[in-house]
């Protein structure tokens, strides 16, 4: 492997890196809204709340409760891909350093 494709490897994990940190990043502003909806619905409901309108509101927490499930999950999808993208990245780190030693020493 030449120094420049080592280069390469490293610089598209790095890119994937990014795109990684982004959707979590996102995923996290996601998993904030669904716990603020789901507050915000539980605090709407008062003891002067109609049973069907108490029904309605229920409904609308487990279907934001779902939706975080949703999230977390892709959380942890994101989590893995981003620590086997670390590993790999850390691999060709190691593979470029050692093809830039071999370069030097010829």
């Amino acid at each position: 492997m030449s120094v420049e494709q080592a280069q390469r490897t490293v610089n598209q994990l790095n890119k994937d890196m990014a795109s990684l940190d982004k959707k979590m990043a996102d995923l996290v502003k996601k998993e904030a809204d669904k716990t603020n909806k789901i507050g915000t619905t539980q605090r709407s409901i008062t003891k002067n709340t109609s049973a069907s309108m108490l029904k309605t509101k229920a409904r609308q927490i487990e279907l934001y409760q779902k939706e975080l499930v949703r999230v977390l999950s892709d959380k942890a999808d994101i989590n893995k891909k981003m620590a086997d993208k670390r590993k790999k990245l850390s691999d060709a780190t190691l593979k470029l350093q050692k093809e830039n030693q071999h370069e030097l020493s010829l």
